[in-house]
């Protein structure tokens, strides 16, 4: 009769990564030993030697259950300690949907036990570390989409002062981002400051993607031009954000502390050898007899 591998007894299997036991919960040991005992041979039943190996081997299996999901537990607990403390920190990461962004943690959720950060961002363009062609300028931007007929369009610098960003030096690359999903592609305009034209810099073929690296230099610009005037839209996109994806974090500044106040030293009042100076008391000798 086939038993249950003993995990303590001689010539068993024991508990190891390709064993099938390690997966196996406590109900489904209970339903294998009952099975067991239910198909055991009555003129050759069980030892209660063997029985008692059993019993012990639910215990195992019991509480290795437990202690995993008391680990689990700790560690969901750990996780979400340190994502509430990254609310209101600007990091920099891969969200879910694999797009780069950057901003404020603004709130966690818990989504399949694992705790999630979401960034709700305004589209932004920034200089950028990675090489490019855009030559000293004043920029502006645009990035248009269709849709149902319709032309709407997000200004990525529409929060800075000037709407515009400002190039020096070395020519660099800029970094559109936080761009809103769209149904189809969108194209990416630029102009510099006080001309009349935004040319086509490039387009992004995926609507779901957020972001576009701007390398181009003036000269270098497409001569197709943007026209008419397509809806101007502020969307903000919520991205989520795992632990593990983030990459740098700037903690945000607390507002400084006032030292308590100082009490000044309490100065006592000067000493005088004048007997007559109010508050000391002199004596007075009031015995006139002499000594016998």
């Amino acid at each position: 009769m086939s038993q249950i591998p003993n995990v303590n007894g001689s010539g068993s299997q024991p508990f190891g990564k390709n064993n099938a036991l390690n997966e196996m919960d406590i109900d489904a040991f209970l339903k294998l030993m009952i099975a067991e005992l239910q198909n055991q041979d009555p003129l050759n039943p069980l030892e209660n030697d063997e029985l008692v190996a059993q019993i012990g081997q639910i215990r195992s299996v019991a509480s290795t259950e437990k202690l995993t999901s008391t680990l689990d537990s700790v560690l969901l607990g750990q996780n979400i300690s340190s994502a509430t403390n990254l609310i209101g920190a600007e990091v920099d990461a891969i969200s879910d949907d694999n797009q780069r962004v950057s901003g404020t943690v603004e709130r966690v959720s818990v989504a399949n036990g694992q705790p999630k950060l979401h960034l709700d961002l305004d589209p932004n363009a920034k200089l950028s570390t990675e090489a490019g062609d855009v030559g000293s300028g004043e920029y502006e931007y645009r990035v248009v989409w269709q849709d149902q007929g319709k032309s709407f369009a997000v200004d990525p610098l529409a929060k800075v002062d000037g709407k515009s960003l400002t190039v020096k030096g070395d020519d660099k690359s800029i970094l559109l981002s936080n761009l809103p999903v769209t149904i189809g592609q969108k194209q990416v305009f630029r102009r510099v400051k006080g001309t009349e034209d935004f040319k086509l810099v490039g387009a992004i073929s995926d609507g779901k993607k957020s972001t576009f690296q701007d390398v181009t230099s003036t000269e270098d610009l497409s001569d197709y031009v943007l026209t008419g005037e397509p809806q101007l839209m502020s969307p903000s996109r919520t991205f989520t954000v795992s632990l593990k994806n983030v990459g740098e974090i700037r903690p945000p500044e607390r507002p400084g502390t006032t030292p308590p106040p100082v009490t000044p030293p309490v100065t006592p009042p000067a000493q005088t050898d004048d007997p007559e100076a109010p508050g000391d008391e002199t004596l007075e000798n009031t015995d006139s007899g002499t000594a016998a």
